[in-house]
């Protein structure tokens, strides 16, 4: 891949690993917070009361 890019003009290839690094911590923390917001909900809620609610 960087050869052809080579014939484009391109001659330095770098990794954004800041960015990489970034992306990854922001997904796992979105990821715990929707992991964890429907257990919180549900254990603040009435047990008969999420029954009859069906």
């Amino acid at each position: 891949m960087q050869r052809v890019l080579a014939l484009r003009g391109l001659t330095a290839f770098a990794i954004p690993w800041g960015t990489i690094v970034a992306v990854v911590v922001g997904s796992a923390v979105v990821g715990v917070v929707a992991a964890a917001l429907p257990p919180l909900r549900a254990s603040r809620m009435n047990v008969l009361a999420a029954i009859a609610h069906e």
